[in-house]
């Protein structure tokens, strides 16, 4: 019988595929100013006008609602395209794979004791199938979740990025992670490892 995929695996796939859609590298917005639509610049010689697009958050979000990477093409960022795609082929990959699983020793159960099973040993006991059914049913259930979940959180990622559009980063304002020692009060130990965030103006 196949190894299931421990359970642990599906939320660390979801995990991942959410650091990397959401974590740009790693820099804290700060909002300088919103910046209108036609804004009036001077320059030192004459006074220009700018038109600078502005990224409406209702369109980014029905954008990806209707098509998925389709918010993110619409805020201009192009890198995320293939990462919303890439994770919506690995969720359904676990999809089918377990529904095939689930089906097959469905079926080698109703069959039972005459199987003839596809993708797994026709040894199987009665018992085993039972089992295994199960545990490939719940798994096609978290696949299921895990697929909605990943396609809310990229629209919810289109519609930050449009309002965070025209948001002026300053050049001296960075946010920096890195490893830290931290006291743990309460405890028999005197220190733990965690993640310090720095903030440099």
């Amino acid at each position: 019988m196949h190894n299931p995929v421990p359970i642990f695996l599906f939320r660390k796939v979801f995990f991942i595929l959410f650091l990397i859609i959401l974590f740009v590298p790693v820099k804290s917005f700060a909002q300088a100013e919103i910046v209108q639509a036609d804004t009036l610049r001077k320059s030192d010689k004459n006074t220009e006008i700018k038109d600078i697009s502005l990224k409406d958050p209702k369109k980014a979000s029905l954008y990806s609602a209707i098509l998925p990477g389709a918010g993110q093409f619409y805020n201009e960022k192009y890198w995320k395209v293939p990462i919303v795609y890439a994770g919506f082929g690995t969720l359904i990959y676990f999809i089918d794979r377990n529904t095939k699983y689930y089906k097959d020793l469905k079926q080698g159960l109703i069959d039972y004791p005459d199987i003839d099973l596809k993708y797994f040993d026709n040894s199987l006991t009665e018992d085993q199938l039972t089992r295994g059914k199960d545990i490939y049913k719940r798994y096609r259930e978290m696949s299921y979740i895990f697929t909605a979940g990943f396609y809310i959180l990229q629209i919810i990622d289109a519609t930050v990025d449009a309002h965070l559009f025209n948001w002026d980063v300053g050049p001296d304002i960075s946010l920096r992670l890195e490893p830290a020692t931290i006291g743990a009060p309460y405890t028999s130990y005197n220190n733990t490892f965690g993640v310090r965030a720095c903030l440099s103006f």
